[in-house]
Parts: structure tokens; C-alpha cells; sequence
């Protein structure tokens, strides 16, 4: 989305859900579909992005290619960039091949090996042209969407593992914006392929970094970790102003309460329906809603979608299907995308800002002790004084620093769960 102002809702249900969808769109969330040119397969004659055909068998997160990047804006000097190809796993089981991208710091590694940040972005759009690892400018003229304050973990000693997310970079139909299964395989089988690149010696410590839509992606990540990747030691999860609570968004999906979050309604619901085999786009838009959504959700990236919402004066009413919001197989995908469902074997830390008006700290407060403190999670749970939406990220990272670097040295984490403490109050 960009760094929009949110509508103010009348009533709290209203409020959190407008809210939450607004935030799955921060950060480097309008990239442009014009790129770079020294950075897109197109330009530079080569075929990065274009997986083998047929695509040999191999294990999700076997490293396929990579490709060593200079000149990208916002990377310390020294540091290395990769873009990397690998093999992941659909929801459905299906070998597919997913891109991203790597930095590593300039120094030297240590014995052991770097530790690993998998990092989850924000979102940046719903096709291939959308990619992070594309390195193109956010629509800021800020540069390329790179994890917030880049430069501090890298000098504390982290490679950045970054997934671009199924649909993203690789083109392979619409992203499944949301759908947190899949968020979460590319976020672990990025780091897996990262592990493999040649001069490069990271440790299978990892820790899972995510914020807006990313912080979605980590929490599904977390979750899945033990089962999906149990070659990985994940030692702790974080979570920033986390996207959560699908199931409330859901509930007002077609209500003119939804107005104000089209641009991401209208995406998840367009690619859910591309997605899972028994949920169609009939039973869930209207036929020029769903014409829409064929048409422009990957036409663009996330502010394209925006400007053609409001070029059409699309409302909820005319996109979606009245009684969507109440179909109980719809319902059941929502809560399954619902990040809290499943226990964490590993701490977390979720960071809020309190001048948040994209996700606000009563969505959040409610995500940690209504879901993640109820089923026995670990959780250190902090609010941020002062911060946005778009600062959170920056004003906690040397807390995000040093309760990563405590997790790596094995060090037991504290748990907070019930009022939330501030960046003040940091017990690593």
C-alpha cells in the first residue's frame, strides 16, 4: 500500500479490521511495475527468473541458482548481494520455484558460522514484477525495499535471508496474498538455499524477522518451522505490528465498512480464490468484481491496484457477493490464515508502536493475549512510545538487536505475556 492514512471506523470490529488491512500493505509496499533497468532479467538479456523446464525434482529449498548483485542502493559498502532461485512447496505439495535475494556482511565469518535473519517483507504487490529482490525503487524514491535498518544487523554480524514470496519474481499466477501457509514455506526455504551459496558460511541458526504483511509471514513461519523445516534451528520469531486477525477482516468483507480497504480485500479474495481448489471466485465476487479482479490485481503492484479502485469508484457492495462475509467455507480459510493457532516452539517478540493508525495497539494487544499468550506461547510483547506504522521498524531495532543476539547465545527468553512493557523495559 504505501504510507496512507487510514479511514477512521465508527465502531472497534470496523476499526481493527480496516486497520489490519491497511497494514498488510506497508513498507516497500508500492513498487513500481517500471524497474530498474540494471537489475531486471529482461534488461541485463538473461533469464534469472525463468525456472528449468521441466523443473528437476529436488528438495524444497535446494538453492537452483544464484547471481551475485552490485550497486544496489541502500547496502553498506562491502557487504555482498545475491539474488537467488530455489525449489519450495505449494500448499498442495507441488515442487515450485521461488526467488530472493541475500546479504551478507563484509566482514569475516566467525567458526561457526553467520547467523540467519529469514526476513518477511511487506507487501509489495500481488505479481512477478512486485519482487524485492527485483531492487527497484518502492515508489518513495527511497530505493529499493530492503529490511529496515539493514546496516545495524549486518554490523551485528546477521546474513539477511529475504523471500520474495510465491508469485513474486518467479512468474507463476497471482501471489497468495495472505495465505500464511505459503508466506511461510518461502521464508524458510529461502533460508535453506541461502545456506548453500558458494563462499558463503552461515550457521543453521536462524531467526525469523517479519513485519506488516512479513510479520504475518514470520508468525505462520515460526509456527511451521518444526514440521516443514526441522533442519533449521529457528531460536526466536519476531513480529512487527504483525498482520493478524483475517477472520475480522473477513466478517465485513462486502459491508460498506470494507470501503477502505479494497486494495487489499479485493487481492486476498481474488487470490485465495486462485488458489485453494474449493474456494471459486463466484462464491465470493460479483461478475464485474471478479472481471476486476482478474484484470487488474497483477496488472500493477500495490498502488496501480489503489489508483484503479478509485479510478472504477469500486465499492464493497458491487465487488463482493452479499453474504460472503457469512459463507462458512470462507470463514474456515480465514481462520485458517488467522496466525495464533498453532503453539510456537520458540520464543517471540512482537513489537507495537503506539502511534500506529495502520495496525493499532489494540489489534496487536489482542493477537498476544487472546491467541499467542492463551496456547502457551513464549512472548515478550512491547510497545513502542512515539511509533508509526513505518518507524516501528527502525525505533526498535537495536531492541529487535539485542533480543536476536541473546537468542543466538542461548540465553532463556522472558515472557510478558498480559500487559505489554515498552522498549525501556527490554529483559533479552
Amino acid at each position: 500500500m504505501g504510507r496512507r492514512t487510514p479511514r477512521r471506523w465508527t465502531t472497534v470490529a470496523a476499526w481493527s479490521a480496516a486497520s489490519l488491512a491497511v497494514a498488510m500493505g506497508f513498507a516497500g509496499c508500492s513498487a513500481s511495475s517500471a524497474s530498474t533497468p540494471s537489475t531486471t532479467a529482461a534488461a541485463t538479456g538473461t533469464s534469472f527468473y525463468t525456472p528449468p523446464k521441466p523443473l528437476a525434482a529436488a528438495a524444497p529449498g535446494t538453492l537452483i541458482r544464484s547471481v551475485e548483485v552490485r550497486g544496489v542502493p541502500g547496502v553498506p559498502p562491502g557487504a555482498t548481494v545475491w539474488r537467488i532461485l530455489f525449489h519450495s512447496t505449494s500448499i498442495y505439495g507441488a515442487d515450485v520455484a521461488e526467488s530472493g535475494y541475500v546479504i551478507a556482511p563484509s566482514n569475516p565469518a566467525p567458526r561457526g558460522g553467520f547467523p540467519v535473519i529469514a526476513w518477511a517483507h511487506g507487501t509489495s504487490g500481488f505479481a512477478a514484477q512486485c519482487a524485492p529482490s527485483l531492487f527497484t525503487d518502492t515508489g518513495f524514491g527511497t530505493g529499493p525495499y530492503l529490511i529496515p535498518g539493514l546496516d545495524r544487523y549486518l554490523a551485528a554480524g546477521y546474513v539477511v535471508s529475504a523471500a520474495d514470496y510465491e508469485g513474486l519474481g518467479v512468474a507463476a499466477g497471482v501471489h497468495p496474498y495472505l495465505l500464511g501457509s505459503s508466506e511461510g514455506r518461502a521464508v524458510l526455504d529461502a533460508t535453506r538455499a541461502t545456506r548453500q551459496l558458494a563462499g558463503l558460511h552461515t550457521a543453521d541458526t536462524v531467526v525469523i524477522y517479519g513485519h506488516s504483511q512479513g510479520g504475518h509471514a514470520a508468525l505462520f513461519a515460526g509456527e511451521m518451522a518444526p514440521s516443514y523445516a526441522p533442519d533449521l534451528r529457528v531460536v526466536g520469531v519476531v513480529a512487527a505490528a504483525p498482520a493478524t486477525g483475517l477472520s475480522t477482516l473477513i466478517s465485513i468483507l462486502g459491508t460498506s465498512a470494507g470501503a477502505g480497504f479494497l486494495p487489499f480485500s479485493i487481492p486476498t479474495a481474488w487470490s485465495w480464490s486462485q488458489t485453494y481448489r474449493d474456494l471459486p471466485a463466484d462464491t465470493l465476487f460479483t461478475a464485474s468484481g471478479a472481471q476486476f479482479a482478474s484484470s487488474e490485481v497483477t496488472r500493477g503492484c500495490s498502488d496501480q491496484l489503489a489508483v484503479a479502485i478509485v479510478t472504477h469508484h469500486l465499492t464493497p457492495q458491487g465487488v463482493f457477493l452479499a453474504g460472503a462475509e457469512t459463507d462458512p467455507n470462507v470463514l474456515a480459510h480465514a481462520r485458517a490464515n488467522d496466525p495464533g493457532g498453532v503453539r510456537t516452539r520458540v520464543p517471540m517478540l512482537i513489537v507495537q508502536g503506539t502511534a500506529d493508525q495502520t495496525v493499532p495497539p489494540s489489534l496487536t494487544d489482542a493477537f498476544v493475549t487472546g491467541a499467542a499468550c492463551t496456547i502457551g506461547d513464549t512472548v515478550q510483547y512491547l510497545h513502542v512510545p512515539g511509533a508509526t506504522h513505518g518507524t516501528v521498524v527502525i525505533v526498535a531495532a537495536p531492541t529487535i538487536v539485542t533480543w536476536m543476539d541473546a537468542r543466538v547465545a542461548g540465553t532463556p527468553a522472558t515472557s510478558t505475556c498480559g500487559l505489554p512493557g515498552d522498549v525501556a523495559t527490554l529483559n533479552p
